[in-house]
């Protein structure tokens, strides 16, 4: 999707006049560097912002970029990940990308670029459609923004039943995913969710919580800190946060208007502070709830909850004890291991060691080996 920080550069370039290009990782095949969605702004003096993954694949986005601009057209890149390119991107196999590069135009763009950072603070759910190869009267590049209750913006010549119709799928679906569409007209569409941005909510202003704020934000999250305590949940500690809530725990956490985005970090300064938060939090559509704590402290929380009427399938989905085994001991150490069990919860993944197989080792040790024999 388009990240928050591209989207304010977006505005920023579209209200000074200056033109810039979008390559969008529309397709993926095999293993790639990046998921579809992923995308890199390229200015007119050859400046970017975000990533293709980088290599010589980004490389040629960034030329075709260039030239998209000084032609005004647009066009899609397709590449197969051979032997070679892999070894440069440090992938142990390969696969395919498509990239669509397109320079962003047209009247309908500052008030689009506008309505998706809009759509962003207010954490709207919807979906982002691109035309990829036009047909008829639709131009490539051109974008429409449909959001979940029926309401769109942009490009409203896209807007025809068949891509709201995709989009409508997106936005229903429980686990939204991008796709590439073709009209019966032979129009080709990337239909892409607009999730709203992740968020962490921080139950808890010590020195963990601070870690864990900051690993967040570093990653591009929305920050919340809740604390009943107004020395630590404070613009002091937390420079950076989007929310700073003093109050009761589990009153706050209960008011407050967590998502199906929101992941919950539970890291009090006792077990009264969070039991109250995880009565809280368990309550919630949040995708992730973790506790910080010992494992017969879990035990006696969920006991409680139970008796209170806690469902045992939704104790079953809180992560407790917090974290990825990563042999944290610092508070930092100990956010890093919060945040990288956050996004595995998101991404999906099995938190296990990327290592190379040790088999792969040994059979390039042995074709390393020199050769010996006579003429």
């Amino acid at each position: 999707m388009i990240t928050t920080d591209l989207l304010d550069e977006m505005a920023r370039l579209l209200a000074a006049g200056r033109p810039f290009a979008l390559g969008t990782l529309i397709d993926t095949r095999g293993s790639t560097p990046q998921k579809a969605g992923a995308r890199l702004l390229v200015r007119a003096d050859g400046s970017t912002l975000g990533t293709l993954g980088g290599g010589c694949v980004e490389a040629e986005a960034w030329q075709a970029a260039s030239e998209a601009l000084a032609s005004d057209t647009a066009r899609v890149l397709d590449f197969e990940l051979t032997e070679d390119i892999a070894v440069d991107y440090g992938l142990a196999c390969g696969g395919n990308e498509r990239i669509f590069v397109a320079p962003v135009r047209g009247t309908t763009a500052p008030a689009l670029v506008a309505a998706l950072r809009e759509g962003a603070r207010r954490r709207r759910r919807g979906a982002l459609v691109t035309v990829i190869s036009p047909a008829d009267s639709l131009r490539a590049g051109e974008m429409l923004a449909v959001w979940d209750d029926g309401t769109t913006q942009g490009a409203a010549i896209v807007a025809g039943d068949d891509a709201l119709a995709a989009a409508r799928a997106v936005i229903d679906a429980p686990r939204p995913q991008t796709h590439v569409m073709r009209l019966p007209d032979g129009a080709e569409l990337f239909v892409e969710p607009l999730a709203p941005p992740t968020e962490v909510i921080v139950v808890g202003g010590g020195h963990v919580g601070r870690a864990v704020a900051s690993a967040a934000k570093f990653l591009g999250h929305a920050v919340a800190v809740i604390d009943d305590r107004s020395d630590f949940a404070s613009r002091e500690r937390f420079p950076d946060a989007d929310a700073l809530v003093v109050g009761d725990v589990e009153q706050e956490l209960l008011a407050y208007p967590a998502t199906s985005s929101s992941a919950i970090v539970i890291v009090t300064r006792g077990h009264k502070w969070d039991y109250q938060a995880l009565s809280a939090g368990a309550r919630s559509p949040a995708f992730y709830v973790g506790l910080m704590g010992s494992r017969r402290k879990v035990a006696l929380i969920y006991r409680q909850l139970m008796i209170d009427g806690v469902p045992e399938w939704r104790l079953r989905q809180v992560h407790a004890p917090i974290g990825l085994d990563i042999g944290a001991v610092t508070p930092e150490e100990i956010g890093i291991s919060i945040i990288a069990e956050v996004t595995q919860a998101r991404r999906g993944g099995t938190g296990a060691p990327l290592t190379v197989d040790a088999r792969i080792v040994e059979r390039q040790h042995a074709h390393a080996q020199p050769r010996t024999g006579g003429a």
